[in-house]
């Protein structure tokens, strides 16, 4: 299926005054993190975005196959979204020694594909994530799909 024809099936009005922003659906409060919590909200920050925009949210993680709970994973320090990409770093789960590198990648497109299908030219991402982080693989992958990312949380 093309980005155009999805359209069609999109459960918001986009003719809204109001611009899609993709948001971590964690951050939302929807119960999605690695071990199966919510993330501390922000409601003074939510309120502020859903003022502005229609929030759309996404969990690269599961949007790339994977369940929740699951592993918890962490670039090694100094590690970013760029060096996923580029430069051939792995992303290993500790607890299994599973390489998990492809389900954030395909997560990232994922995000990616649904960013354009509602026409969002903003994230809002949890920080401190692998994948959501600003600097993470799926921040990096928006980036350069011309998204703007924005760390949260």
């Amino acid at each position: 299926m093309s980005v155009s024809s999805s359209k069609q099936y999109l459960l918001f009005d986009t003719s809204s005054a109001k611009e899609p922003a993709l948001v971590s659906a964690c951050f939302l409060g929807i119960p999605c993190r690695y071990h199966g919590r919510r993330a501390k909200r922000r409601d003074e920050l939510l309120e502020k975005l859903k003022e502005q925009y229609v929030l759309v949210p996404i969990c690269p993680e599961q949007l790339g196959g994977m369940s929740t709970p699951r592993t918890s994973e962490m670039l090694p320090p100094g590690g970013t979204g760029v060096d996923v990409l580029d430069n051939g770093l792995r992303l290993i789960a500790p607890e299994t020694g599973e390489d998990v590198t492809d389900f954030h990648v395909r997560g990232g497109e994922y995000s990616l594909e649904i960013a354009q299908i509602v026409g969002a030219k903003r994230a809002y991402l949890k920080g401190g994530s692998p994948s959501c982080d600003k600097d993470g693989i799926v921040g990096e992958i928006l980036r350069r799909g011309g998204v703007h990312v924005v760390r949260v949380g």
